[in-house]
């Protein structure tokens, strides 16, 4: 270091001389010190990093934000460490005045908010919903005005506006217009009878519901009904409507404003239809209770229902469906309503153990074992939702376990059951819960290895006498699930790759396939080298089997040859280069092949014969299978014989 005027300031408790050239010797000599300097600012940072951790837990942040704080706490402290040090060393002062402090500390405040990030989570919904067109019509005339001359299309037409529809079909005059352009009326809506369960539930007029709105209350009067009519918990309740013109329709729990702020489409569905149909399962308010959930109106329900056509016109009244479920107590078990793998099922061969979920109507504790045994004795339990408000989009309590012990070749089954109101589980209400008196028994079908027996063309060449050439590729399998009933797929195997290079995605369906014969038709043109693809089959089971099929190809436009002409025995023998069929006249070649003696055949159809005579001429033809052979006025050959 040169400074010819104040020199270096006190950095780490040096004694610096001030003024001069600081040398190596220097240098060496203040090692020692600069050491001890970052040792010391590293412990008193290991320090400020555990104290702000636990500060930060005094302040009720936990979790990776705690981490953080931490971090930024630290990297506050050397920010004004490092800082007023430095400006101490630049200055050339022992003690800082308000100023350098106050500079210091904003440099440290900096990066500590630099630093910390405080995180925060936030769930978020995301539909799947199918495109729909703009409402109404007006861009319906686009399509008939396209650049560059083409027609348009019914999915152009339909695309432009929901209200568009092509005229004219099949003809040089179809356009793209407006339909019902004058269609300023919303649909009408009416209770769909259809829609209900079963005759236990009707509909009846609700005059309680103030106008503009209309509607129905649903009434259940099956067994176990109650004098309010209200409908069992934990119960599939179907209700609908019926429309007179096709629409969509959406429905709320909450009065909205209009059509667009409702939160539901009808039905889970967003498509214009004539019916639409809701399937729900609701907890009864004693069940709701028990969680300690508050309900308003006592279980009785109002769902609000606003329908919209093509044409944009939506109800501005409510079609409102009114009803109540029972109060309790919950007197029946659970029930178990679905399952993600089908009872009965194969499954692949060497597979020991299954994720296994089934859905229930109410929230449960559930069991399973490998004997029909009492819910108390089975040995293994279930991950299941044991709250009325874990319900799936189906309003279905989703319960969850892995199968295992699963053996090859037999039935394997398991046997499941449950008892609801988990809420009162530990509680002095745990005789009031209900249990299942029969299990719920679920088969899973062991298989053996599926095994592909052939396929064809394998080692042979296809010819035929087109320049695309058709190739059947076949396929027989056997063993597996139901004796070999698979599905097979197939993908050719470039040049440059193998087996393995190929990927799933690659594969292609048979034609004809989902039994023991599988079968696709091919069309290739000739090549040098042989072709190769890859023949993968599956059953129902999952059990895979793959095999491949290398066969030639080629092209065959050329009439068969005649490459010997001699006397044996009695005979004139002619032989062909192919399987060929030949025939002859005795007076020259202008004549059609059918016309001509057939000569006799033998040797897979390579050797001909016909009666030795040295009088006459012979004049043959000869075609192969793929019908090849001279032009109508030439010969394969012409025969003179002499006797030597």
């Amino acid at each position: 270091l040169d400074d010819k005027d104040e020199g270096p300031g006190n950095l780490g408790n040096t004694n610096q001389p001030t003024g001069g050239h600081l040398g190596w010797e220097d240098l060496i000599k203040n090692a020692g010190p600069a050491v001890g300097y970052l040792m010391e600012t590293g412990a008193y940072a290991i320090m400020i990093y555990g104290g702000s951790k636990v500060f930060a837990e005094i302040l009720g942040i936990g979790g990776e934000e705690a981490n953080t704080f931490s971090r930024a706490a630290t990297f506050g402290y050397l920010g004004y460490k490092f800082s007023r040090d430095l400006i101490k060393w630049y200055t050339n002062v022992n003690e800082l005045g308000w100023g350098g402090t106050a500079a210091s500390m904003g440099i440290g405040a900096f990066l500590f908010v630099m630093t910390y990030k405080k995180q925060e989570t936030k769930i978020v919904k995301f539909e799947c919903k199918p495109w729909e067109p703009p409402t109404g019509g007006s861009k319906c005339e686009l399509c008939n005005s396209q650049k560059g001359g083409l027609p348009c299309s019914e999915y152009q037409c339909r695309a432009l506006g929901q209200s568009c529809q092509l005229i004219n079909k099949g003809t040089t005059e179809e356009r793209c217009v407006w339909v019902n352009r004058n269609d300023v009326k919303p649909p009408v809506i009416q209770p769909l009878e259809d829609a209900l369960i079963s005759d236990d539930y009707r509909y009846t007029p609700d005059n309680a519901i103030s106008p503009p709105d209309k509607g129905v209350k649903i009434i259940y009067n099956g067994e176990g009904s109650d004098d309010n009519g209200c409908v069992p918990a934990f119960t599939p309740l179907s209700f609908g409507v019926t429309l007179d013109e096709p629409a969509k329709c959406r429905i709320d729990y909450v009065r909205k404003q209009n059509f667009t702020d409702m939160d539901f489409w009808f039905g889970g569905s967003s498509l214009s239809r004539y019916n639409h149909t809701e399937v729900m399962s609701l907890p009864g308010p004693s069940a709701l209770e028990a969680e300690n959930i508050t309900i308003q109106n006592g279980g009785q329900y109002e769902l609000y229902v606003r329908c919209q056509d093509a044409n944009g016109n939506a109800n501005t009244a409510n079609f409102v469906f009114k009803f109540c479920v029972q109060e309790g107590p919950d007197t029946t078990p659970p029930v178990v309503v679905a399952t993600n793998l089908i009872n009965g099922m194969p499954i692949a061969y060497n597979q020991s153990s299954i994720e296994f979920e089934m859905y229930l109507n109410e929230p449960a504790e559930c069991k399973w074992s490998r004997v029909d045994q009492s819910f108390d004795n089975m040995e293994n339990t279930m991950e299941c939702s044991t709250s009325v408000m874990e319900m799936n989009a189906q309003m279905l309590y989703p319960c969850r376990t892995t199968l295992t012990g699963l053996k090859d070749r037999v039935e394997n089954r398991f046997y499941f059951r449950c008892k609801d109101q988990p809420a009162l589980k530990g509680t002095d209400k745990e005789n009031d819960r209900n249990t299942n008196s029969e299990s719920y028994k679920f088969t899973l079908l062991g298989t053996q290895p599926l095994v592909i027996d052939s396929v064809s063309p394998n080692g042979t060449t296809v010819r035929d006498a087109s320049e695309i050439v058709k190739v059947t590729l076949e396929a027989r399998t056997s063993a597996g699930y139901k004796d070999g009933e698979a599905t097979c797929y197939y993908a050719e195997i470039p040049d440059d790759k193998n087996l393995e290079d190929i990927r799933d995605d690659e594969y292609i369906m048979f034609y004809n396939t989902g039994s023991h014969q599988h079968s696709q038709e091919l069309f290739l043109t000739e090549k040098e080298t042989a072709y190769r693809y890859a023949v993968k089959c599956v059953d129902l089971g999952g059990n895979t089997d793959t095999e491949i099929a290398s066969f030639s190809v080629e092209t065959d436009t050329q009439p068969p040859l005649i490459i010997r002409a001699y006397h044996e025995e009695a005979y004139l023998k002619l032989v062909t280069d192919e399987k060929a069929e030949c025939v002859y006249d005795i007076h020259n070649c202008n004549y059609q092949f059918e016309d001509g003696t057939p000569m006799t055949s033998t040797d897979n159809g390579r050797s001909h014969f016909i009666d030795w005579n040295t009088k006459t001429a012979i004049y043959v033809k000869c075609k192969d299978e793929f019908e090849n052979m001279p032009a109508p006025d030439e010969c394969s050959i012409v025969v003179r014989t002499v006797e030597v």
